[in-house]
């Protein structure tokens, strides 16, 4: 999501795209903090359905404990820093002694793992887009962004000179869409949506924004 206010970002893009094609349900966006979600589920009182997550995320990687839909784009978390300043990302180990960005609630494979170890410090925000100005203000060394955030933001504010982004990404992923199993009708519906987006022309257009 890049603006919750002014509804923009490939969630806004295709929950709108999933409102013209479904018949049967109308689809909003709520952001909702990690924690909180984490809570609903536990306690099955979410209403709706995850966008645009993946099984182990939510330690579902068997796909028994949630329903699960395809992808409907794949994405990869970058690591990004100032071009002033640029870090080439290799593995966890090649970020020790640093400062880095992510999303508060967000897990990142290898780097949870070194802050928890003291090699390294993790500074969170609620958006991504709001790393961008952290790097900035040298609040971090680098920032993990997923790649749809940064290739959109590069487009919309040309800041390909003042960013570096690593020729090695942090991690590569599908983004699913997560259904509770008492949700049987919204999976089969939703599921049907997502297999038509490789011969949907829109969407593949709409896509172009975000990669």
């Amino acid at each position: 999501m890049i603006s919750i206010e002014d509804k923009t970002g490939l969630y806004f893009d295709f929950t709108r795209y999933l409102n013209q094609q479904s018949k049967r349900y109308n689809f909003e966006v709520v952001f909702l903090p990690r924690k909180r979600l984490d809570k609903m589920l536990a306690d099955n009182t979410i209403s709706g359905m995850v966008l645009g997550v993946s099984p182990t995320w939510f330690k579902d990687k068997a796909e028994t404990k949630y329903l699960w839909t395809g992808a409907f784009m794949y994405d990869r978390d970058e690591i990004i820093s100032l071009s002033s300043n640029p870090v080439q990302y290799a593995k966890p180990a090649s970020l020790e002694n640093m400062v880095i960005g992510g999303v508060r609630g967000f897990y990142y494979y290898g780097i949870n793992e070194l802050v928890k170890q003291g090699k390294a410090v993790r500074v969170d925000t609620v958006k991504e887009e709001d790393l961008f100005s952290m790097l900035l203000k040298r609040r971090v060394d680098v920032a993990i962004i997923g790649r749809s955030v940064y290739r959109y933001i590069m487009k919309d504010k040309q800041w390909h000179d003042v960013f570096h982004l690593s020729t090695i990404p942090h991690d590569s992923f599908e983004r699913r869409i997560l259904i509770t199993k008492d949700r049987s009708a919204l999976h089969l519906e939703l599921s049907k949506l997502i297999d038509k987006l490789p011969e949907d022309k829109n969407w593949q257009q709409s896509l172009l924004n975000y990669q």
